[in-house]
């Protein structure tokens, strides 16, 4: 089976996978984000079932702004896998369908998957975790901040 790859701006993202359809790719295998820290890496993976074929698409979005065109209108299996992007990444897909969340409420935040957001399990169990809270910090190892935790969450006070 052969593979390609290519890198394409946010502009063509759409007109891709229109001209990939054409060329007999009629099967969404793949659509994923990658948070790379200063931009989402957005890729997707099609297939060409009679020519044995693969093609990989990826495109590249500042984190400030993270959004592309829907393909649910070329492939339907996209419809699902954009809008777990969108809930997981926080990357907005334009003129998708049916844009709810799969399983988050639209209320909590920054989405998971993303390097800038502060996981709540960092902050709950001193940092590096021990096999039950109650025996955490009575070792040899002096407490460490967790990472993407700011010094001001953890507090020796009440809570």
């Amino acid at each position: 089976m052969s593979t390609g790859m290519q890198t394409v701006p946010r502009e063509a993202w759409h007109e891709t996978f229109a001209g990939l359809v054409s060329d007999g790719f009629g099967y969404l295998d793949l659509l994923t984000a990658i948070d790379r820290g200063d931009e989402i890496e957005v890729l997707a993976q099609v297939v060409n079932p009679d020519g044995a074929e693969l093609m990989r698409v990826s495109v590249r979005l500042p984190s400030d702004d993270p959004s592309l065109p829907t393909i649910a209108d070329l492939f339907p299996a996209a419809s699902w896998h954009e809008r777990e992007v969108a809930e997981m990444f926080g990357v907005a897909f334009a003129g998708h369908p049916d844009p709810r969340p799969l399983l988050r409420r639209t209320s909590l935040g920054r989405p998971p998957l993303r390097t800038t957001t502060v996981l709540a399990a960092r902050v709950a169990m001193p940092w590096p975790g021990a096999a039950d809270p109650e025996s955490a910090g009575k070792g040899a190892r002096r407490r460490q901040l967790p990472p993407g935790v700011p010094a001001e969450w953890l507090s020796d006070g009440p809570r």
